[in-house]
């Protein structure tokens, strides 16, 4: 800034030359800029990493800060989408449970306007299901176990002591504890530290057939007996997948680690009447634990595996049937999750998604 080199005199006499400002729309607009200039605004916000929702984000932020009185100029406002942009996918790529933080607060004199900072915040499902334990009461899936489960263990028909059963992404147990207990030798693997805990204390205090495992079922370094097992389940666990190569390989895992003639069943959710996901309901649909596949996704993770599709049901219409009166729903969250409504929250339609029970035989 240069100074000035009027005297006290010149500024004087320049003041008395300006004209009388009365005009009231004139002198309310400069008082509320005044006014604007002794606010301080200060916040935080915090926006799920969804690469897909960039403009939707930026255009938010554009009209709070207007709102504000502090609006970005276009040459902010491009260097504000690159940055997020990049953010958002570095924070998604990383985990669909990311979080970008947008902190402002205002500038330090000499500095005027707000100054903006960006970070990441990444979560895992881990971390996010530790934060259940720690803040949500028990039963944390449901107190009673899948209904569909109980009834293929029955209907095999075989001597559950000769039946070995693996329970991929066991949770606390809600699978592997009961059919323990009707003698199955169950192997429950599972990625979450605090739900590993849980099953293994009540294996011990109970004297259960059970082998627990902990890590993650696409791990290559987790590994289960080739050709060993009758019976695979998979029960919410393919709702945290990323893609469909993901789901590929957990189907060729399990086609290496079942018997000829075993039994697969897992659930997923899938589009209804040929819905095709476009890349934002995709990637909201992983933040929402609701991880969306096509039947054509479907198609092409069993192609080629010696897979035979033997039965396709909805969850929802199937616990509600056949779980115990006192089990259902299996907890508050259920309901609306299983039918897709965690992702969309429509109250007066069907989401074109709903978690479904498949069930193949390994040839």
């Amino acid at each position: 800034m240069v100074a000035s080199k009027d005297t006290p005199a010149d500024t004087l006499s320049k003041t008395e030359q300006l004209p009388l400002v009365t005009d009231p729309t004139v002198l309310e607009q400069v008082i509320i800029n005044k006014l604007n200039s002794r606010i301080y605004p200060r916040g935080e916000l915090v926006m799920p990493c969804v690469p897909a929702m960039l403009d939707h984000y930026v255009q938010r932020l554009k009209i709070l800060f207007e709102t504000l009185g502090r609006a970005f100029s276009p040459e902010e406002l491009e260097q504000l989408r690159q940055v997020m942009g990049r953010r958002l996918q570095e924070g998604f790529s990383a985990s669909p449970h990311s979080n970008i933080i947008l902190k402002y607060e205002p500038a330090k004199p000499p500095n005027v306007g707000l100054t903006c900072n960006l970070s990441t915040a990444v979560s895992s499902v881990a971390d996010q299901y530790k934060n259940w334990v720690e803040t949500r009461k028990p039963p944390l899936f449901g107190s009673h176990a899948d209904a569909k489960v109980l009834k293929l263990a029955a209907e095999l028909g075989q001597d559950p002591g000769s039946t070995p059963v693996l329970d991929v992404g066991a949770g606390t147990g809600r699978n592997t504890l009961p059919l323990a207990r009707l003698g199955y030798l169950v192997h429950a693997i599972e990625l979450t530290p605090a739900f590993v805990e849980q099953i293994q204390a009540a294996v011990e205090a109970e004297g259960l057939p059970v082998v627990v495992t902990p890590g993650n079922i696409l791990d290559p370094m987790v590994r289960m007996r080739p050709a060993h097992y009758k019976i695979a389940i998979v029960s919410e666990v393919i709702s945290h997948f990323r893609d469909a190569d993901q789901l590929r390989l957990l189907l060729a895992k399990m086609c290496d680690v079942l018997r000829s003639g075993g039994l697969l069943l897992f659930n997923s959710f899938l589009t209804v009447d040929g819905y095709e996901p476009p890349r934002a309901v995709r990637e909201m649909s992983e933040v929402a634990w609701s991880a969306i596949f096509t039947r054509s996704d479907l198609a092409l993770a069993m192609e080629g595996l010696p897979l035979e599709l033997i039965s396709d049901e909805s969850v929802f219409e199937y616990e509600k049937q056949h779980l115990p009166p006192e089990a259902w729903p299996p907890t508050g969250w259920f309901a609306n999750w299983s039918t897709g409504r965690d992702l969309f929250p429509i109250v007066n339609g069907k989401p074109p998604m709903e978690l479904r029970w498949l069930l193949c035989k390994r040839l």
